[in-house]
């Protein structure tokens, strides 16, 4: 029951994802001004009931939607946790997990609250998305640890490797955050140049400067052309590194033989997230490639959460020897 409990949740976090990137793709996200209700209500009112003003209902309600599956969400990970920490059958190491679950979906819930109260402000709206791609991987460990997933404990250590692709994956995520928070997907209408330019002038300082707040609304966004164009060509570039990282990844875990599905996983999702990526560019955007972006990169995240964790060592994995000579692995 908790292990299905547990599943329940990452599809609805999932759904959550999905539905804050439509919202943001939409120009939603400030589709009810006020929080947690819209105009001081549960369910998005009608311009008739309101004393002045017009709302735009469709953006309304979409806002609202994505409020009220959060709000379930919150809750199933609450039940979740409840049920984990009166469990004796399971240990201390996943009870602190479901903790640090629900502390998350807190946090969430205020950023939430912040991304409406500050108009869209960019970091906090990129710090939102991290949040929730943060708690999709913390459900998904914690699923894997209910089912007691098995390792693969190897002497060539590919830990660093993994975890490297891992970092450069979230600093992309991030990167993408920033780039949909400061509407910046079509700066670059090209490619693989930008606005027909190899090297363009990029505007570091005030492209990243993540001290800059104000009161002002930034639905829309309010940066220069050259600064949306700049995180354009970072966000492209950080795809470059990160694309190399998880190609030398690849030719490692194919070596394995226990381990050739997760690299072609690997490598395959990293290939749609990358052809998305310039689809999403040379065809202006379109909301069924940027929702799929977006989930590309969901799952491409599950991938390589899972790939850290059976390399990571435990009593009960499978234990492979790395034999020179013939250059491969030997079970044991």
């Amino acid at each position: 029951m908790t292990n299905k409990l547990c599943i329940a949740a990452m599809l609805m976090t999932f759904m959550v994802i999905t539905l804050g990137a439509l919202t943001r793709l939409l120009d939603a996200g400030l589709g009810c001004p006020d929080w947690p209700g819209c105009y001081g209500q549960l369910i998005p009112p009608s311009s008739e009931q309101l004393a002045a003003g017009v709302i735009d209902q469709g953006k309304a309600w979409m806002e609202m939607i994505h409020r009220y599956l959060a709000s379930a969400l919150g809750l199933t990970i609450l039940i979740l946790a409840i049920k984990i920490e009166f469990d004796t059958k399971i240990n201390a190491k996943t009870r602190w997990l479901s903790r640090a679950l629900f502390f998350l979906v807190v946090v969430q819930g205020l950023f939430g609250m912040l991304t409406v109260v500050m108009k869209l402000l960019p970091q906090v709206v990129t710090i939102h998305l991290l949040g929730g791609m943060l708690l999709l991987a913390l459900l998904f460990l914690l699923m894997l640890q209910l089912q007691s997933a098995k390792s693969v404990a190897i002497s060539k250590n590919l830990r660093p490797l993994a975890l490297t692709v891992l970092i450069f994956l979230s600093c992309q995520i991030a990167l993408g955050g920033w780039t949909s928070s400061n509407y910046a997907g079509l700066a670059c209408p090209d490619f693989p140049t930008c606005q027909n330019q190899w090297f363009p002038n990029l505007a570091i300082a005030d492209s990243f400067n993540i001290f800059d707040t104000s009161d002002r609304n930034y639905e829309g966004g309010v940066l220069a052309a050259q600064s949306r164009l700049t995180i354009q060509v970072i966000h492209r570039l950080m795809a470059f590194v990160l694309f190399l990282s998880v190609l030398m990844l690849f030719i490692r875990l194919w070596q394995i033989p226990y381990l050739r599905n997760q690299a072609k996983l690997l490598l395959g999702l990293t290939l749609l997230q990358l052809s998305l990526g310039i689809a999403n560019a040379v065809l202006m955007l379109p909301l069924p490639l940027a929702l799929a972006h977006n989930t590309g990169a969901a799952l491409l995240l599950l991938s390589v959460v899972y790939i850290n964790y059976i390399l990571f060592p435990k009593s009960d994995g499978i234990i492979m020897e790395y034999d020179g000579r013939t250059n491969s692995y030997i079970n044991y």
